[in-house]
């Protein structure tokens, strides 16, 4: 019987158990349903009246206010979400709509952050109107409102948990559901495009451009280059199924290879294969036509990115690892590579690789870099360790290698050489920060010249020396610090090394170790070249143009009367009016020509003259000559100085006179007279650059000055024409350095007052001059470089 009871009762505690772990389940469901049972799904796009837009966030549950805040730079508003998970398939949702240019989707567990990617802060103001959150942004004046299409859009009767709801107006709603995770969120609000048609095109220079014809000048295209394509996406664009294929263009020898033509839903996609990385690209549209242009690398911009770009010469392999060992990765590349590899005890740790069709030293190298490690190679062993200890083993190589060098015999060699001057190359053997300017140039009148600096019968120098040379031989002291024109650095003797120049055969006397000769040898191989030519031709033109016109009038009479002590009298005349006539002439004198009342003649002979007697009877005479004198001249004057001179030395040459000026020089009561010579010459003086694309940078000094008028107190002027400028120059090609143009223009009018104004005898009263002089000088400048395989760059 009690074991009866006793079952009974462990069926009652059994059944209450049960009951009591099934409430505390309930429970436990409905205390955590209502927290993670709130999904993000769904964002929509409203355009709003007043060209506002509202960003829609729908919940599967009752919305809660986020957490909101702005940045201006950049401009974004974000929006945080607690116990909401999001179950959209896209992060980011383009706009391009009023302010608003994409809206971005982030999520971790059970936190959700929408981010509102702006064109510029605006203000907004954030709602909850049942299971939406309503996010309203304000339209600022330099943004155009979008145009957009009527349509019906359903009105929300939630409740509101802040304020009442802004209500849509009756414009069209972009949604992204959970339903339909891959339709996008714009194309509602934007017309669909289309592209009507691509071609290709070679240019001239081997670009290669790509030609599409857009039905809408207005479409979006994305551009991005990845793993040697470049892929054109267009943004709701259709592609015709005619244009949807792969076009090879591969014989056109552009960079392209193929293009591939797809279409994917409300997207179009232009893939462009290259034949390989040496390419640049640009792209440009003129209205419906888009050109995207594919131009080959030059051969500079090629051997930029050589330079810059780590070269991997190994065999390639695939290398996929997680969580392995670094020695044990490293003995694997020894093992596929044959190489002699040491790995040092303090070669530790993991790594997770995934490794494609890479050279084995580029995979090494990366590997390396990861584990802050650095290799060391000798012969054929390559050493692995922590880079401070490959840092700390080749420090002390270096000064085991110093020591050996001191230990190392002298040997004494003789080098001859042919093109430079011998003592030009000692500051270089001795590091000398300036070298030595070997093109130090002078010129006489008539001549070119160009002078090296004075030879010496001896020049020595010595590798980190501390100063100058003493004594007849000039050896220089050996010391730990450099003067201020050496660097032991760039000393390519050592410090136990001297060098000697024997200026009458043009050789070099070194004694060094055997090391540094070698290094001294291909040094002075790479120096002892002939240095390029240039002839500088110049040409100075002076040309004239000279008019003159003049028209004048003599006017004049005479008559004979008596005096009172019976002598005749003239009226007019050149001298004294009324000049007395002797006595002993008879009385038939009429008087001359010369007799002027008005006398406006030409100046000087003029070329052409009328004279004629007006009136004559027996006791006086009219005379009138009328007179005219036109000059017309025009000259040319050509100066053509030239000069040939190395690259980078000046060169002179020059022409002309000397003009003598005495000048008086007092010293306390003494006065000493002397003579001073001034330069009235023709002179060019150049310095040329020649540079490696062919061209000539040249500083030009060029003067064209002669004798002038003679001064009042009989010195004579300087007429000067100068031209200081810096000039580039092609190859073979003429240029203008400048000119100056003068031009005269004068009217002159001689006359007598009140007869002058005369009607129909006026012109008998006046003179008149005119004159037209012109001047123009232009210089121009031809530099020629000289045709010379051996020369160097």
């Amino acid at each position: 019987m009690s074991n009866k009871q006793g079952n009974i009762m462990l069926n009652k505690m059994e059944r209450s158990l049960y009951a009591y772990i099934s409430v505390g389940l309930f429970l436990l469901i409905a205390y955590v349903a209502p927290v993670s049972a709130n999904d993000l799904t769904n964002i929509g796009v409203v355009a709003l009246a007043d060209s506002k837009i509202q960003i829609q966030l729908e919940m599967s549950e009752a919305a809660v206010l986020p957490k909101v805040f702005q940045t201006d730079n950049p401009a974004r508003i974000a929006l945080d979400f607690s116990g909401i998970k999001n179950v959209l398939n896209k992060k980011m949702y383009p706009v391009n709509q009023g302010l608003v240019s994409n809206v971005y989707v982030a999520s971790t567990n059970d936190r959700v952050r929408v981010v509102i990617n702006l064109l510029e802060s605006t203000s907004f103001e954030t709602k909850v109107v049942g299971n939406k959150v309503l996010l309203t942004l304000a339209q600022t004046k330099s943004v155009a409102p979008a145009i957009m299409p009527q349509a019906t859009v359903q009105k929300n009767t939630g409740p509101v948990a802040v304020a009442s709801a802004i209500p849509p107006t009756a414009l069209p709603v972009m949604s992204a559901s959970r339903g339909n995770p891959t339709k996008s969120v714009i194309p509602a609000l934007m017309p669909e495009q289309a592209i009507s048609g691509f071609d290709f095109k070679r240019g001239d220079k081997g670009e290669g451009r790509i030609l599409i014809s857009l039905a809408n000048p207005n479409t979006i295209v994305n551009t991005k280059e990845q793993a040697g394509k470049v892929i054109l996406s267009f943004v709701n664009t259709r592609l015709p199924s005619n244009l949807s294929k792969r076009l090879d263009v591969s014989e056109f020898a552009t960079p392209v290879k193929y293009i591939d033509a797809v279409s994917s839903g409300r997207e179009a996609t232009l893939t462009v294969v290259m034949q390989n990385s040496l390419y640049d690209y640009s792209s440009f549209q003129s209205e419906g036509l888009l050109t995207i242009e594919f131009r080959p690398l030059s051969a500079a911009e090629k051997q930029a990115m050589e330079r810059s770009r780590t070269k991997y010469t190994g065999d390639r392999l695939s290398l996929h690892f997680q969580d392995i060992e670094v020695r044990s990765v490293i003995a694997i590349l020894a093992e596929f590579t044959g190489q002699n590899v040491v790995a040092g005890d303090d070669v530790t740790g993991t790594i997770t690789l995934k490794l494609d069709d890479v050279p084995w030293d580029e995979a090494l190298d990366f590997i390396m870099m990861t584990k802050d490690l650095g290799k060391y190679e000798t012969g054929n062993v390559t050493l692995i360790s922590p880079l401070d200890k490959i840092r700390t083993y080749k420090e002390k190589q270096r000064a085991t290698e110093a020591v050996v060098a001191a230990l190392d015999p002298l040997i004494t060699e003789y080098i001859k050489i042919n093109y430079a001057n011998a003592a030009a190359l000692i500051p270089l053997l001795s590091g000398a920060s300036a070298g030595i300017n070997i093109c130090n140039a002078s010129s006489t009148s008539g001549a070119v010249t160009s002078a090296l600096p004075t030879p010496v019968p001896m020049a020595t120098a010595q590798g980190g020396g501390t100063g100058p040379g003493q004594g007849g031989e000039g050896t220089g002291t050996t010391g730990g610090e450099n003067s201020d024109n050496t660097s032991s650095s760039l000393s390519a003797l050592s410090t136990r090394g001297t060098a000697v120049v024997d200026q009458r055969t043009n050789t070099l006397i070194i004694r060094d170790t055997a090391k540094r000769l070698e290094e001294i040898r291909n040094l002075i191989h790479r120096l002892d070249v002939p240095v390029k030519q240039v002839m500088i031709e110049s040409r100075i033109v002076i040309a004239t143009n000279n008019f003159v016109r003049e028209l004048g009038v003599k006017f004049g009479g005479a008559r004979v009367g008596v005096s009172g002590s019976g002598k005749g009298v003239a009226v007019g005349g050149t001298g004294t009016r009324g000049n007395v006539i002797p006595e002993s002439t008879t009385s038939g004198f009429l008087g001359e020509v010369g007799d002027q009342l008005v006398s406006l003649g030409t100046a000087g002979t003029p070329m052409g003259a009328l004279g004629m007697t007006l009136v004559r009877s027996a006791d006086y005479v009219l005379n009138l000559e009328l007179q005219a004198l036109q000059a017309q001249g025009k000259g040319e004057l050509i100066s053509n100085p030239r000069v040939m001179t190395s690259d980078r030395c000046q060169a002179t040459i020059k022409q002309g006179v000397q003009i003598p000026y005495s000048s008086a020089v007092t010293s306390g009561n003494t006065t000493t007279n002397t003579t001073v010579f001034v330069d009235a010459v023709l002179e060019l003086d150049v310095t040329p650059q020649i540079t490696p694309n062919g061209s000539v940078i040249m500083k030009l000094n060029i003067t064209k000055n002669s004798p002038g008028a003679a001064t009042p107190q009989g010195l004579i002027g300087i007429d000067k024409r100068e031209i200081h400028t810096n000039v580039r120059v092609l190859d073979g090609e003429t240029v203008v350095l400048g000119g100056i143009f003068e031009e005269t223009i004068a009217e002159n009018l001689n006359s007598v007052p009140f007869f002058a104004d005369l009607p129909g005898v006026g012109f008998l009263f006046k003179n008149t001059r005119k004159q037209d002089d012109k001047t123009e000088l232009l210089i121009f400048i031809t530099p020629k470089i000289t045709k010379d395989e051996m020369a160097s760059d």
